[in-house]
């Protein structure tokens, strides 16, 4: 019975939080996003692990729907922080300058993964792989895994932190 009590006031908590607005915007602060964008990090770490176990067992072809998943995935959280994340720090951090650089540096930085890697995801999920694509897959695929392990800690560790309600800036 108390557990019942105790979860509408942790909704109306939560249903409080997400009424504010970073100012002079509609974007609202969403108290579950960090979990939502570090539950994504985790599913992808599972599925790089999936096809790199893939790749090394030769099955070649089970890869580019694994690659497909990957980079759906990943398409939906680079929106995701960019719309929710990125624009509502944008908006509350307005004033910090150096935070401000902070953020917009991320920002920045994932443009560029984000590029690198939706061009790798072409190259290897759009035709059938000769030896060429075979023998060059593994390498390629272990520089994107490092690029993306590296942002993903630093994001969880730095950039996420920043993600607050609107009156804990003032």
């Amino acid at each position: 019975m108390s557990d019942f009590f105790n979860r509408n006031k942790e909704d109306s908590k939560t249903k409080s939080n997400e009424t504010k607005t970073a100012p002079g915007t509609q974007i609202y602060y969403h108290p579950e996003l960090i979990d939502e964008l570090t539950k994504d990090h985790q599913v992808l770490v599972e599925l790089a692990g999936t096809i790199k176990q893939l790749y090394d067992d030769g099955a070649f072809d089970s890869i580019r729907d694994m690659l497909s998943r990957f980079g759906s995935l990943l398409r939906g959280h680079l929106l995701k922080e960019n719309i929710k994340l990125y624009v509502y720090l944008q908006h509350v951090l307005a004033g910090d300058e150096e935070n401000t650089a902070l953020m917009q540096g991320f920002r920045n930085e994932i443009k560029d993964i984000g590029r690198t890697v939706t061009a790798f995801l072409h190259k290897y999920s759009k035709r059938d792989w000769d030896i060429e694509l075979r023998t060059s897959f593994g390498g390629e695929f272990d520089k994107v895994l490092t690029t993306l392990g590296k942002r993903i800690q630093t994001e969880e560790s730095i950039l996420y932190k920043l993600y607050l309600p609107p009156d804990a800036y003032r």
